[in-house]
């Protein structure tokens, strides 16, 4: 536990010394004041009260809800390039801390960061918004699509869609080199976020859906959707199943990636 708590110390440290990580930090707060007042006040300038317009809310919150993990993600990645650069972890294998517990210690940090960016981007956009959801389509009635986005629901997604941190995080720290490369790879790997969204296209809605399922994030933001009775279809799931089944997907490639990147330090 002393460990730990130096460990931890020291990455507060670390952020405040490095800017980019700093804005990965603050970033959560970025997307909820773009989500909250400027993505309602295009949607009502340009869109107004029709069908269109409310799917693009749905879509906007989807690629919220993908994006914030993705970003802790690339914080933790950054990190390990850090030390692999640094050569810290090959210090660390000469002291009392072991390289898997620091490994660990590193993932849990990260992951705990990904779960409460992916809980505020999500709650913080409905607090602030107002109304800024809410549409009235004409043969519908009034829909407020942030009606069902329940505290416990969010909070189970974002325990689920956390885990999505050390998997990116770790492949990307194995196959990148340094930050430059990295950050190369986080540019492409971008396209990520956009997966989950293909899902408001009707095609995609039914027994199709399932082939975005290898995109990681899709299955927690699917169980999000579900169970704020957005895109209900009959080839649903429960929504606490998406929500299974994308943690044990999540945890089962962590340990996959995991033992990459220790074999790669081996190297």
């Amino acid at each position: 536990m002393k460990r730990a708590l130096k460990l931890f110390r020291y990455e507060l440290k670390n952020i405040i010394r490095d800017s980019m990580t700093i804005v990965m930090l603050v970033y959560p707060l970025m997307l909820i004041i773009v989500g909250s007042f400027l993505l309602p006040m295009l949607l009502d300038r340009f869109g107004g009260d029709t069908q269109g317009t409310m799917v693009a809310g749905i879509v906007m919150i989807i690629l919220f809800a993908s994006i914030a993990p993705f970003v802790s993600a690339a914080l933790l990645g950054f990190l390990l390039l850090d030390n692999k650069d640094e050569n810290t972890l090959d210090t660390i294998r000469v002291t009392p801390m072991s390289l898997s517990g620091y490994i660990r210690f590193k993932t849990v940090y990260a992951y705990i960061l990904g779960v409460n960016a992916a809980f505020w981007v999500i709650m913080g956009t409905k607090w602030l918004s107002g109304d800024g959801y809410t549409f009235t389509i004409p043969g519908i009635g009034t829909v407020d699509l942030f009606e069902n986005f329940t505290i416990p629901w969010v909070l189970v997604y974002a325990l689920v869609a956390g885990l999505f941190t050390p998997v990116f995080a770790l492949i990307m720290a194995s196959l990148a080199n340094n930050k430059i490369e990295g950050f190369a790879y986080m540019k492409f790997s971008g396209i990520i976020i956009l997966i989950p969204a293909l899902v408001v296209i009707e095609t995609m809605q039914d027994a199709k859906q399932y082939l975005l399922g290898i995109v990681p994030v899709f299955w927690p933001v699917k169980g999000l959707m579900t169970a704020a009775e957005l895109l209900d279809h009959e080839h649903n799931l429960p929504p606490i199943l998406y929500l299974i089944i994308g943690a044990v997907f999540m945890i089962g490639l962590t340990a996959l990636a995991y033992r990459h990147f220790v074999n790669t330090l081996e190297k």
